[in-house]
């Protein structure tokens, strides 16, 4: 139902994108478990297949976690693309980092606890009594030649 809703929605809105134009956006960038990206000037695009969030309310409510803890890499919704009548996938965009690079695991890990995280006992995740954040690891997170930390992918949820 959420996704038939959506698709009308962003059909009679102007915000639907057709599958075989999503190419469209940019460059074919990394692909993850559920975003693939297109790099365009100075933004990325992620069209997210729902894999780990499940529903598009459970996305945004994700990136509106990821926003809060990191405005620096906010994320903002583009439109939506899909199989007309079968799949909706939201497209979000981000602002690219330019001239970074994967962070060491160590710069993310004091990164977090400047943010007030703990590091709790898997790799890459935190929390703070509010949020758990995981998969921070140097793939989902960048560092520019100035030393500064951009979490640019992160699971999140509500504790």
């Amino acid at each position: 139902m959420e996704q038939r809703i959506t698709e009308s929605f962003a059909k009679e809105h102007g915000l639907w994108i057709p599958i075989d134009a999503v190419f469209d956006l940019g460059t074919p960038g990394p692909s993850g478990n559920e975003n693939d990206t297109y790099v365009s000037n100075d933004i990325i695009y992620k069209v997210n297949n729902l894999l780990n969030s499940g529903s598009i309310l459970r996305l945004l409510d994700k990136v509106r976690m990821h926003n809060e803890i990191f405005p620096d890499t906010y994320y903002r919704l583009h439109a939506f693309t899909g199989f007309d009548g079968r799949t909706v996938m939201p497209i979000m965009k981000q602002d690219l980092v330019k001239n970074a690079e994967p962070a060491p695991q160590i710069s993310i890990d004091t990164y977090m606890a400047a943010l007030g995280f703990n590091h709790e006992n898997a790799v890459g995740r935190y929390s703070n009594g509010t949020f758990i954040v995981w998969d921070l690891i140097p793939r989902n997170v960048l560092v520019d030649r100035d030393g500064d930390i951009f979490v640019v992918d992160a699971e999140i949820k509500r504790i």
